[in-house]
């Protein structure tokens, strides 16, 4: 590799001078029937090797002057900025489109912010996600100076083929490396390497992280994470002028069907006053620290941090997201940039990057009074099955129930993998179950209940059968779900971590894990996606997903 990123000067010098133009720390959508932008667009494409061989309908797009995206639809956040272990330039962002997302990518630059000098580039794609981890590559970057000047172009392909160009700028300073000590949240009690939050939706099990009260099972419940910790700074901490725009918070929420949520702080609930005054100086004057602790307590009154609703019907899992963005010293110095982040990065992160693993608000998915089988053979309903319970699975064997869920379901009868279905088999077996809920079609394969069709095969309790009919139905009620593996079982090197599976209403359904795993990897089988998407993002798909870079 060239100890330089691969991109000619006279384009270097373009796209300073158009991160110039842009404002600062915000997401521009672009409009390509403007000529600047449409060149500055090809030159971003091009250096992160996307060509219009590879990716025929995003050139199509560029090339016929794609109209601006709604503001706000596509949101970028800068999640990591400085210099590695070993003094190199690096940042990462993360780039959030919301509605239904096929195909999502960008390119990343970094400049000298006060030299102008290409430092270091990177890219990424996603599918069938709406978020994009950039990150700049570390092998081909130069040393960081002081300042780095941020530039980010993504795009966006609908599941219709509309097309959407967008991008970012900042400029922060580097400083020598800021590590936080984070103490919540955290990994207790699961054994996925996600943090388990239960916010309204639990049903006695002792298994997640954390687990807050609700007054009632919302349909979209107010979303709470703590955090607590502490980080020395570089000088005493003038905290009398710390404000809320020296902090930023995001949970960023990944659903099925290529949706993003980012969810703002519920300042309504997390005020303005109560979320600074939980910063404060701790045993030296250089240290700063937080306090916004787990307590248990429904959004009304929790000292965590509470964010927007939404639903959990169809996560596949969580971002956390904290920068502090400038933390005032005494004497009128300002700290750089540092982030608290739950992001698998594609690259190494800055030394102001202290990462935490995602989190996982879980979901569920079986109608109330389904009917589990159980170890023995006898049946319950699944709102009564615990952790003191031992379910069948395939092959005659069974599993303890690790965890189970539980939360309100309401749809008017419209199809999707939001929707409500009941599910009838050739031989008599049926269920109502949530469009993203999945069961198995054979012994090591899974389908969601909204891509199921009259006459595919899945298995039931008495052997394979087919789909009778599967109709989308009005519905309000409790909705649940099922963990399987007790600890000893989870840690057998034979345990089925992506495809556990229980009997309920006689046909084998996959388990919470299995469908979070199962999930992501459909989006990546090509077999699997290319029948069911547009012939002309084939191409487009199929590049996108080659060039992942996690």
């Amino acid at each position: 590799m060239s100890p330089q990123p691969d991109l000619a000067v006279q384009s270097a010098n373009a796209l300073l001078s158009f991160h110039q133009s842009l404002p600062k720390g915000k997401t521009t959508p672009l409009n390509l029937s403007n000529a600047d932008q449409q060149k500055h667009a090809e030159v971003m494409l091009q250096a992160a090797g996307r060509f219009s061989e590879a990716y025929p309908h995003l050139y199509k797009a560029l090339y016929s002057g794609s109209n601006h995206s709604p503001e706000g639809l596509d949101v970028v956040h800068l999640v990591d900025s400085g210099i590695t272990a070993a003094g190199k330039a690096t940042a990462s962002v993360m780039a959030c489109s919301g509605g239904s997302n096929m195909i999502s990518g960008g390119h990343l630059v970094i400049f000298d912010g006060d030299s102008g000098e290409l430092l270091a580039q990177g890219e990424n794609t996603s599918v069938r996600s709406g978020i994009v981890v950039c990150s700049t590559r570390s092998a081909t970057a130069l040393p960081g100076g002081k300042k780095l000047s941020v530039l980010y172009l993504g795009h966006t392909t609908s599941d219709d083929g509309s097309i959407r160009f967008f991008s970012y700028a900042n400029t922060v300073s580097v400083g020598n490396g800021i590590a936080v000590n984070v103490t919540n949240p955290v990994i207790k009690n699961s054994k996925d390497g996600l943090i388990h939050i239960g916010v309204g939706r639990t049903g006695g099990y002792p298994t997640s992280d954390y687990i807050y009260t609700e007054p009632q099972n919302l349909n979209n419940p107010w979303v709470i994470a703590p955090f607590t910790g502490t980080v020395p700074l570089s000088g005493a901490i003038d905290i009398q002028h710390l404000t809320v725009a020296d902090l930023t918070t995001n949970i960023v929420i990944q659903k099925t069907g290529g949706a993003t949520l980012t969810l703002n702080r519920a300042t309504q609930f997390t005020p303005d006053s109560r979320f600074v005054g939980a910063f404060f100086v701790g045993t030296s004057p250089n240290i700063l620290q937080f306090n916004f602790p787990y307590d248990g307590l429904s959004h009304t009154n929790t000292k965590s941090i509470v964010y927007d609703s939404t639903s959990f019907g169809s996560e596949v899992v969580s971002y956390f997201y904290f920068a502090f963005n400038g933390i005032p010293l005494q004497g009128g110095a300002i700290a750089p940039p540092f982030y608290v982040c739950s992001i698998n990065f594609p690259d190494e992160p800055s030394l102001n990057c202290t990462k935490i693993p995602n989190l996982y608000y879980w979901w569920h998915c079986l109608a109330k009074g389904t009917l589990v089988t159980l170890e023995d053979g006898s049946q319950k309903a699944i709102e009564e099955i615990t952790q003191d319970y031992r379910v069948k699975t395939a092959n005659g064997q069974s599993f303890g129930v690790y965890a189970t869920v539980k939360g309100t379901h309401t749809s008017d009868g419209t199809p999707g993998e939001d929707g409500i279905y009941k599910v009838t088999t050739a031989n008599g077996k049926s269920f109502v179950a949530t469009g993203n809920h999945m069961v198995f079609t054979a012994t090591n394969k899974c389908s969601s209940v909204h891509d199921l069709v009259a006459g595919d095969s899945i298995l039931t309790e008495d052997g394979a059968s087919t789909v009778k009919s599967k109709d989308a139905i009005v519905y309000d009620d409790t909705f649940y779900a099922l963990a399987l593996g007790h600890p000893d079982e989870q840690d057998a090197d034979n345990f089925p971590q992506n495809m556990a599976g229980y009997y309920a209403g006689g046909v084998l359904h996959a388990d919470q894990n299995a469908m979070r795993i199962q999930t992501a990897a459909r989006y990546k089988d090509l077999d699997y996606m290319l029948p069911r998407i547009n012939q002309e993002l084939h191409q487009d798909y199929t590049s996108a997903l080659n060039d992942m870079r996690s």
